[in-house]
């Protein structure tokens, strides 16, 4: 019994890391990184330092965002709703790309790099994600919430650090190749695609 109950705490924080690390792979997440530092042609440490930067205030929306919907949502909104906002949010994030990568050519320079700079919002949009984790976690109390929101917070910024890197060493060369306005076309179809996920 006393096993049991060593175990399934632990067994609650490694979910909650293998969350954050395999929503990480997800595409929407490193394309604007790899976008930006090829706009900007960055070295790897520079890729690194924002990477992990995004991943680190992706973990805290997101933890903010799912600790949010565990204790009050889920008892005033059903799930679907709150599908419909993310797929509501995923589509907006992608047409305001598409039109801004359709004007890019015409803008400004200092406008041009405000433009880079917002496709790298789309790597913190906050994944309400870890929801189930948090409602099995406060079996044990709040101290023990907020250690798991912390691991994932930390996870989903290392997470992000190193899949951002090993994949710059892969994809830096292909994705060199594209002009600025299909990378971006790129982002949007990937965030389109990101909507599949949402909804299955």
């Amino acid at each position: 019994m006393f096993a049991l109950y060593i175990l399934l705490p632990a067994a609650i924080v490694s979910l909650a890391i293998v969350i954050a690390t395999l929503h990480m792979i997800a595409p929407d997440h490193w394309t604007p990184i790899l976008s930006y530092s090829i706009h900007k042609k960055f070295r790897s440490s520079e890729t690194g330092t924002l990477s992990f930067g995004l991943g680190l205030i992706h973990g805290i929306f997101s933890a903010v965002l799912s600790f949010a919907i565990a204790i009050f949502g889920m008892y005033l909104f059903p799930q679907f709703y709150i599908k419909v906002f993310a797929v509501a949010l995923l589509i907006f994030v992608a047409t305001y790309i598409v039109i801004n990568a359709r004007h890019e050519r015409n803008k400004q320079e200092s406008k041009s790099k405000e433009i880079e700079k917002s496709i790298l919002l789309v790597s913190i949009i906050p994944d309400p994600a870890i929801v189930p984790v948090i409602l099995i976690a406060v079996v044990y109390g709040i101290h023990f919430v907020y250690l798991t929101l912390f691991l994932f917070v930390i996870s989903s910024a290392l997470a992000l650090l190193v899949i951002t890197l090993l994949l710059s060493k892969v994809l830096i060369k292909k994705l060199a190749s594209f002009t600025p306005e299909k990378i971006d076309y790129l982002v949007a179809v990937i965030l389109l695609l990101t909507i599949i996920f949402v909804l299955f």
